[in-house]
């Protein structure tokens, strides 16, 4: 299955928390496409975001192409 987990959240701690909930979602087995509106504002969200790609899934995913390709999406505000 593949998540679009999309954080459009501006607060660096739910950001991040965004993040994390990803990597969670591939100890399930996921696939995992982050969108991230902005810069990533915490270092836990940088070391999340390289996890992720280090493990082979996507960070910085155009919306529209994550909304595309995903079964499910998960919304961060």
């Amino acid at each position: 299955m593949t998540v679009a987990v999309i954080a459009t959240s501006r607060d660096p701690y739910r950001q991040a928390e965004a993040l994390r909930a990803a990597l969670g979602l591939t100890l399930r087995g996921a696939h995992v496409l982050v969108v991230v509106d902005g810069p990533l504002l915490l270092p836990l969200a940088e070391r999340s975001a390289a996890t992720l790609t280090s493990f082979g899934h996507e960070v910085g995913v155009p919306l529209q192409d994550a909304v595309a390709r995903a079964q499910v999406v998960e919304v961060w505000t």
